[in-house]
């Protein structure tokens, strides 16, 4: 379920974010139903090269906002919800989008200045 997910470096969006608008993806489309079985955070840690910290904070903010029940010595597994009413973005790219227009808007960067920095990077990646 987790094989498709590249975490990147260099994207500046946190790479805890970047797993958890995955993992909201995956529950939001279906992929993951209420009762299915999450890895591990060590599992899910050491399957994404990531450090064990990111796992956990991303399983403490999916449960936080009742995607996950989890519990001491327990497995963490998908709540059951109304994938429905989540209000949540229909594909990932558009999760990254609301991510960057949330942390532009809470670092004062204006809205021409984020296109222009847009643009540069796709500029860059053309360029590659």
């Amino acid at each position: 379920m987790f094989e498709t997910l590249r975490v990147n470096d260099t994207s500046g969006v946190p790479v805890w974010i970047q797993i958890r608008n995955h993992m909201i993806f995956l529950i939001r489309s279906g992929h993951l139903r209420p009762g299915d079985t999450l890895p591990t955070v060590r599992e899910l840690a050491i399957q994404l090269g990531v450090n064990y910290n990111t796992i956990h904070k991303v399983y403490q903010d999916l449960e936080t906002d009742g995607l996950i029940l989890s519990g001491r010595g327990k497995r963490s597994t998908i709540a059951e919800i109304d994938r429905e009413a989540l209000s949540l973005p229909d594909s990932p790219v558009d999760m990254v989008i609301e991510e960057l227009v949330r942390v532009v808007r809470e670092t004062g960067v204006s809205r021409a200045d984020a296109m222009t920095r847009i643009e540069e990077a796709f500029a860059k990646l053309e360029d590659r």
